[in-house]
């Protein structure tokens, strides 16, 4: 125990006094031959000298409330609050600084008007409790007119010390200031599930094979909202995980007598994530509080803290801006022929790959340069959804515009997209005998059509 707590106070005072060490270091000069000798330090007066040895606990009292850190088998606990987890490094600093309280001048000794200075209703108030029973106690007052520091008093003395800005805040720390904000741990890299719960389920999951070939560049596929896989943006994807893994922090703890209406319910939108490890986390987003923050309940976490937007700005993601949009995005490698069919017409391109790998290109049953066909099969292959398939929509008629990608003999099979009348502006979009879930404007069709047209090699 006694290891322990030098340990925790050894850091506490490297976090504490390195920088200022650093910065006189670098700043001093060599001092000259005739210089003079250095001045009298400054006379110090001591509030409080405790040891860690000696340290049972600090009670703060102040117009946010008061608790007791207790010095414990496994650091610093919050006394009669086992499920409050504290931020070590910070209990430590709090609790080394107040160990070791001194002030550098004496503002008024043995004073009969304490309330001048805001000591007979202190700000705050320190307790210092050794493991003997002995209690040194240290009362905060009003700051200075010059707002450079703090009117202090050591209680048994009527002498009012002046107190540095620095330490005073010390004694105005909420307990919420020096509590742990982690969150559960999770690889954002390495994630094998993102599922985001709110008007509609979006679940994302890394790439595997479910149709004939590849139809996509993305390593991570949406298996949910829709009836098929769909391919994932990746640049949507990664800026809402980079959002999210940067303000991965609890901004506020809610008191539990608290009546605000925090929105959270059964029925309020979630974020699970789950990496190849096993580390999971569940949060539970409710409303946007008056500071702009959200309300959350997260798993293994007790009661109500609140997160930032930024960190969740998936939730508001539609499903549709999560996916790559491409209508079919098959790799030219992975095909040996290309159809695109209208009730009135069609054209179909082939690749055929020769003994020494080179290509011969046709269209129309014409050979052309293989840039030309590559060109061409660009302008076929980005086609991209526009909007959702309204629920309870069946086509009816036959395709209006058909797109089929038939593999080659390394990448053996078939995909195909089939255009249905939506509406004026609109097809609805078929994958593979899929009922149609997407829209492609009509406008994107023509203007293919037209190329295909007037197209020469």
């Amino acid at each position: 125990m006694k290891k322990k707590k030098q340990l925790l106070f050894a850091i506490a005072a490297l976090v504490l006094i390195g920088g200022s060490y650093t910065a006189v270091h670098l700043l001093s000069k060599p001092k000259a031959p005739n210089q003079e000798a250095p001045a009298t330090p400054q006379e110090s007066y001591v509030l409080s000298d405790v040891s860690e040895d000696e340290l049972k606990s600090i009670t703060i009292e102040n117009e946010s409330g008061s608790y007791t850190l207790v010095l414990g088998q496994e650091g610093i606990v919050v006394e009669n609050s086992p499920e409050i987890i504290l931020d070590q490094q910070a209990a430590a600093g709090l609790t080394y600084t107040l160990m070791r309280l001194q002030s550098f001048e004496i503002i008024e000794n043995d004073s009969s008007a304490l309330g001048n200075y805001g000591l007979e209703s202190p700000k705050g108030t320190v307790i210092l409790e050794e493991t003997d029973g002995s209690k040194t106690i240290v009362n905060l007052g009003n700051t200075t007119p010059s707002k450079n520091g703090y009117y202090a008093l050591k209680q048994g003395e009527n002498t009012v010390y002046l107190l540095s800005s620095y330490h005073g805040t010390f004694f105005l720390n909420p307990l919420d200031l020096l509590r742990d904000r982690t969150l559960p741990p999770v690889n954002f890299q390495d994630l094998t599930q993102l599922t985001i719960t709110a008007e509609k389920t979006i679940e994302i999951v890394p790439y595997y094979t479910y149709e004939a070939f590849s139809s996509t560049l993305s390593p991570l596929i949406m298996v949910k909202p829709y009836n098929r896989p769909v391919a994932v943006n990746t640049q949507t994807y990664s800026e809402a995980l980079e959002s999210l893994s940067q303000n991965y922090e609890i901004v506020r703890f809610i008191s539990e007598d608290s009546e605000i209406d925090t929105g959270l319910n059964q029925d309020s939108p979630r974020v699970y994530m789950m990496d190849s490890t096993g580390n999971e986390v569940t949060i539970r987003v409710g409303n946007k509080s008056e500071k702009g923050d959200h309300y959350c309940q997260v798993s293994s976490i007790n009661g109500i803290v609140t997160l930032s937007s930024e960190a969740l700005s998936l939730i508001d993601i539609p499903p549709l801006e999560m996916s790559d949009r491409f209508v079919r995005l098959i790799g030219i490698d992975n095909v040996k022929e290309l159809r695109v069919e209208t009730p009135d017409a069609s054209w179909v391109g082939k690749i055929e790959m020769m003994e020494d790998e080179t290509g011969l290109y046709t269209f129309q049953g014409e050979s052309i340069e293989e840039d030309s066909f590559k060109k061409l099969y660009q302008e076929i292959l980005y086609l991209l959804f526009e909007g959702e398939v309204p629920e309870g929509f069946t086509p009816s008629g036959r395709s209006q515009f058909t797109v089929t990608y038939i593999g080659n003999d390394e990448n053996p099979g078939k995909t195909t997209a089939e255009c249905y009348e939506y509406n004026m502006d609109f097809y609805a979009v078929s994958i593979d005998g899929y009922p149609p879930e997407f829209l492609i404007g009509k406008y994107q069709i023509e203007n293919l059509l037209e190329y295909l047209r007037n197209f020469k090699a």
